[in-house]
C-alpha cells in the first residue's frame, strides 16, 4: 500500500507523489522518475507530518529513492504503520531496504 504525499521541488514546483517502503531515513517514491534527478534537494510532506527535507540519492525502475536530511522519531513509523496499514522500512534501520540494494 502506497502511502500519498506533496513533494515541493520549488515554491512553484509542487506536486502528488506516492510513497512507499518508509523508513526513519527515508523512502522511495513510486513512479514518475523523469521528475527527478540524483542529488535533488526536494521537500515532502504526508500523513500528518511537517515539510521535511531531503535528498534524491538515486533513479531507477521506476522508482526514486529519497534520504531525509533529519531521520524521523522511531515512533512516527510505527504510527504510520498502525494509523495507514503502510509498508515500511527494515525494522531498527534508518534507510530503506531499497537503499542497501545499491
Amino acid at each position: 500500500m502506497l502511502l500519498h504525499g506533496r513533494c515541493r521541488k520549488s515554491s512553484w514546483e509542487v506536486f502528488d507523489v506516492e510513497l512507499d517502503n518508509i523508513s526513519e531515513g527515508g523512502c522511495c517514491v513510486a513512479g514518475g522518475p523523469d521528475q527527478f534527478q540524483s542529488g535533488q534537494l526536494l521537500s515532502l510532506r504526508f500523513a500528518n507530518l511537517r515539510n521535511i527535507d531531503a535528498d534524491v540519492r538515486w533513479v531507477r525502475d521506476g522508482k526514486v529513492g529519497i534520504e531525509f536530511r533529519v531521520p524521523l522519531k522511531r515512533g512516527v513509523i510505527a504510527e504510520l504503520k498502525r494509523a495507514y496499514g503502510i509498508a515500511v522500512g527494515v525494522p531498527g534501520s534508518r534507510r530503506p531496504a531499497l537503499f542497501t540494494n545499491r
